[in-house]
């Protein structure tokens, strides 16, 4: 035990006054329970004793011959019946006496013939009379009851009494045994609080409360400032232990939650997306993996804390707004390279311009710079820009044709295609357009590319236009086609090696776009192979919102 407090003795203020309030809580319930259970046992051991002395007392009472014997003040027979009764009880003493109170028997027969020491006129009236009483022997607990005759007349009376003595050394028996367990209760209970003593050591660390406290404030004021979303899982329960205010949004629950191994909800109560959920039942490693939660492309680590049940730390962070920067990034140099390319066949057409006036061609250098002025302004943009009202849409499809000429391809807009002002909705409207335009019509170059090389196809056509409070995006390509429609729209599924990036996430994006916005998804093959894809969107009018994309 000693041992035991030497190495709390150097720990925490608190681990020591829990000690010491444990050991004061033990030692005193063990005092008060042993006092009432000593007094108890006095009380039960002087009950049992008065007991047993009426109950001998009556039956030598009631015994045949005692009350003639009484009577007829038979001494020799009265006392060969009391010893005889007194041996066999183990009684301190029998003594019996003729109304008046005159011994008729005694332990010691010499005092055969004294008068009674004690109380004996309630039994001489026929009443039983219990009393502790200092007689010839010693203090006792004695019994006095009536002997009747033949005829229900009192003839005498039966004494019977224990010595306190005798009472007493019974007593201290049954105390020593209580103050046994009392001391194996003080010392068990003890040697439980040492030990949960520095079971509050180790789990606290020995930290003050102050210090928990300061901890605990720091560790709120940490979660509420990551940009960096935390989650963390009890690796026995599966249940959610941390999940703060970034975790929280990009996974689009509610709001964060208080640490819980036991009551913390597990990802399918949270209503987490699928696709993270069967991700993180795979206990492959996870490193920076962009993982599509809702309409959000999060990179997820997964790290596993050393102990005997090792909590799981998630980390999650945005990469939407990375991947629509970098796919403006793209866009952009698409638009670079097909700039690059004009200004070079520009300069080859002013050289022949110029070289047909320095040869006086003067007719020829009119007509051939004429004619290219009207392929140039066929080639614009400003019909397309009118025809479609919205202007991110418009932008976004004049630079995908200008990247697919720059990869040797052609993107037809149908001459239907149109938006008014009114069709094009809201700017989430337009975000949801443009997600689903770009991702269909860059899936559908990438198909026709593999056309293209094998010399067989190399053209995409779209077609977007309102009908029946509807919009309709049809995109169709000339590609190998799809041999597993349903599955394209999975995350994950793609037909290209994923090489220094992320794939497989561009139609399964459409996919989420289309079931929160309650539209549908047709997938066919083409009249002369490849691919056509319509997608129908309900119309959004600016007094009615679109439906937000999951936050």
């Amino acid at each position: 035990m000693r041992s035991a407090f030497r190495g709390i003795r150097g720990g925490s203020s608190l681990v020591r006054r829990l000690l010491a309030l444990e050991i004061a809580t033990v030692v005193l319930a063990a005092v008060i329970a042993g006092g009432v259970s000593a007094w108890n046992t006095r009380e039960t051991i002087e009950h049992d004793a008065a007991d047993k002395m009426v109950a001998v007392a009556v039956a030598l009472a009631s015994s045949p011959g005692l009350a003639d014997a009484v009577a007829a003040r038979d001494v020799a027979r009265v006392q060969a019946a009391a010893e005889d009764t007194r041996a066999g009880t183990g009684v301190s003493f029998v003594t019996v006496m003729d109304p008046a109170g005159t011994r008729l028997s005694h332990p010691e027969p010499a005092r055969i013939g004294e008068t009674y020491q004690g109380t004996f006129l309630p039994a001489a009236a026929g009443e039983t009379l219990v009393e502790t009483f200092p007689g010839t022997l010693g203090l006792s607990v004695r019994a006095i009851v009536p002997v009747r005759g033949g005829d229900g007349a009192v003839v005498g009376m039966v004494a019977v009494g224990q010595l306190r003595v005798q009472v007493a050394d019974r007593i201290a028996r049954e105390l020593g045994i209580l103050a046994l367990a009392a001391a194996v209760a003080i010392a068990l209970g003890v040697g439980l609080a040492v030990v949960a003593a520095r079971r509050v050591k180790r789990d606290t660390l020995g930290l003050e409360p102050r210090e928990i406290t300061a901890l605990h404030r720091h560790h709120q004021a940490v979660m509420a400032a990551m940009r960096e979303g935390l989650l963390v899982l009890g690796a026995d329960s599966g249940r959610v232990v941390v999940l703060n205010a970034e975790a929280a949004r990009l996974l689009g629950l509610p709001a964060a939650l208080e640490a819980s191994h036991a009551a913390g909800p597990t990802l399918d109560e949270l209503g987490v997306d699928p696709a993270l959920r069967e991700r993180l039942a795979d206990p492959s490693p996870i490193t920076d993996e962009t993982i599509l939660v809702g309409e959000r492309l999060l990179l997820l680590n997964r790290t596993e804390l050393a102990g005997p049940a090792p909590d799981v730390v998630l980390t999650l962070r945005d990469r939407t707004e990375l991947e629509a920067m970098t796919r403006e990034l793209d866009d952009a140099r698409s638009v670079t390279r097909a700039l690059r390319f004009a200004a070079h066949e520009h300069a080859n057409h002013l050289q022949a311009v110029s070289t047909l006036i320095e040869l006086g061609a003067q007719d020829d250098a009119r007509e051939l710079a004429q004619r290219w002025s009207r392929d140039l302004l066929a080639t614009g943009d400003g019909e397309l820009r009118d025809r479609l009202a919205d202007p991110a849409l418009a932008a976004l499809v004049l630079d995908k044709a200008a990247d697919a000429r720059d990869r040797g391809l052609e993107l037809r807009v149908g001459e239907e295609t149109a938006l008014t002002a009114a069709e094009a909705g809201d700017g989430q409207a337009s975000t949801d357009r443009v997600t689903v335009v770009g991702n269909l019509v860059d899936n559908a170059l990438d198909a026709a590319l593999e056309s293209a090389h094998a010399g067989t196809g190399g053209l995409v056509e779209l077609d977007l236009h309102a009908a029946a409070g509807s919009e309709v995006i049809r995109v169709a390509d000339d590609g190998p086609g799809l041999a597993d429609p349903d599955a394209a729209f999975r995350p994950g599924w793609s037909t290209k090696s994923r090489g220094s990036g992320e794939r497989g996430l561009g139609l399964a994006l459409v996919r989420r776009v289309v079931d929160r916005r309650g539209g549908t998804i047709e997938v066919h093959p083409g009249g002369s192979g490849g691919t056509v894809v319509t997608v129908t969107l309900p119309l959004v009018t600016a007094a009615q919102p679109s439906p937000a994309a999951s936050r």
